[in-house]
């Protein structure tokens, strides 16, 4: 994620009305969105979603706080300025507003008419190519009369990437669609929007398609709040969507390009999250929920296995009935964590469990208390460990973080285990969260 945001707003609020008819609609909202972000702001009708999302595309004057956008102040800018970022974004509304005389290829030619560095013959080659891409090769000389509802969405689409804007903004862009249309609607949104590096803000009511976001935020009577409000706005929506995504793997696809302090940030917010939820005992018996929390575990244990330069990072939990730790290892980009069990009163991770007292091992094999089974069993060669304990708010250990084999053949230095402790308190919130949540036990060994 860029440093720079492409969108920021900062305090911003905004006002219908003079005198005694004078109402405010939004109140001091701070947002921002990155390049090749893809962000979905939700709320309940009224609550000035179009409103700040008109704001953000320079079509309403900035009254209070401040609005930047591709580095462009918006309060108090001229009508120049703002015509030269209004070329930077790319629209798309509920509301096709395609020109019904027009056949599709000019509607989208269109949107390159108010770029003069876009050679007028390169405008149709272009918008040929948009439109093959969102999957209207056949269709290009057809008119907006002889395409269905998905169709002309997905011209309002093309028209809005075709001048490869930085910005996309699209209120309720699925609004009149049915679900598959909708769906597919969407899905080429986002797909274009990545490959494009775009900052995409997405307006919506529709709950079926939140899982295309990097990211959610809640706009309820004229105020932001977080994700987690989003979701305990409507709980049931949200849950059903996070079982039905099958995008596994995208968080660690996130995390895996962050930078050490810029993960800390993010894992410090994460962890707010679901601190608020361990008070929502009626979402304990969610499978989607639950599954959520052990992707965010296992990419967040990669990530601390990267920023530590380990070739290898576990999470060992405590199985006090099994008197076993258990442990999902993340073994590297894109590989499936390796299931493995241990005696809780053995080995290295057994005696920083039962100890509550950290481990840095230099040589795992000239230490007694490394046990060699683990390795023969996986075909791994142990050199150097780092192991440290992870405590619950009783200060009782129910897990341990783990790391292997410093690369580059050394021993794990003081400040590598200040650093894995630092980041263990966090992740203990949301270990703790999964234990909680979890309905079954750790799967038996096989």
């Amino acid at each position: 994620m860029s440093a720079e945001p492409l969108i920021h707003v900062d305090r911003v609020s905004h006002y219908y009305g003079e005198g005694a008819l004078r109402r405010q609609i939004l109140f001091a909202v701070s947002a921002s969105v990155h390049p090749g972000e893809i962000v979905i702001l939700t709320g309940p009708s009224g609550s000035g979603k179009t409103t700040l999302l008109t704001l953000m595309g320079g079509l309403r004057s900035t009254q209070e706080g401040s609005l930047r956008i591709l580095d462009q102040e918006l309060k108090g800018a001229s009508e120049r300025a703002l015509t030269a970022v209004r070329r930077q974004i790319g629209y798309i509304f509920q509301a096709h507003n395609l020109l019904e005389a027009l056949t599709a290829r000019e509607n989208v030619a269109r949107a390159l008419a108010l770029h003069p560095e876009v050679p007028r013959s390169e405008r149709y080659t272009r918008s040929t190519a948009m439109l093959e891409a969102v999957g209207l090769g056949e269709r290009i000389e057809y008119y907006p009369r002889q395409l269905s509802g998905g169709q002309k969405q997905r011209v309002a689409i093309a028209r809005a990437l075709v001048s490869r804007p930085k910005i996309i903004l699209a209120d309720e862009p699925t609004a009149s669609l049915d679900k598959q249309s909708g769906r597919e609607v969407v899905e080429i949104m986002h797909d274009l929007a990545k490959q494009q590096g775009c900052a995409v803000l997405l307006v919506t009511h529709d709950n079926r398609i939140l899982d295309i976001a990097d990211r959610i935020i809640h706009l309820e009577d004229g105020r932001i709040s977080s994700f987690t409000d989003a979701v305990l706005s409507n709980t049931r929506q949200m849950f059903s969507m996070l079982e039905q995504s099958n995008r596994h793997g995208e968080l660690m696809e996130r995390v895996a390009g962050l930078p050490a302090d810029q993960f800390a940030t993010l894992l410090e917010h994460v962890t707010a999250e679901f601190q608020q939820f361990l008070h929502l005992a009626d979402l304990a018996n969610h499978d989607a929920f639950e599954q959520m929390l052990e992707q965010v575990l296992e990419a967040f244990t990669f990530k601390i296995g990267q920023i530590l330069e380990a070739d290898r990072a576990s999470l060992f939990l405590v199985d006090t009935e099994r008197r076993e730790l258990w442990s999902k290892v993340a073994q590297g980009d894109g590989e499936r964590p390796l299931d493995i069990r241990v005696p809780l009163d053995a080995g290295i991770a057994g005696r920083v469990a039962s100890s509550g007292q950290a481990l840095n091992i230099a040589d795992a094999y000239a230490e007694p208390l490394f046990n060699r089974q683990v390795d023969e069993r996986t075909g791994y060669r142990t050199r150097s460990i780092l192991c440290v304990p992870i405590t619950d708010n009783r200060g009782q250990t129910f897990a341990v973080a783990q790391l292997l084999n410093r690369r580059g053949g050394g021993p794990f230095a003081p400040g590598d285990e200040k650093q894995l402790q630092d980041f263990s308190a966090p992740i203990g919130v949301i270990v703790e969260m999964w234990r909680r949540m979890s309905r079954r036990q750790p799967p038996a060994a096989g």
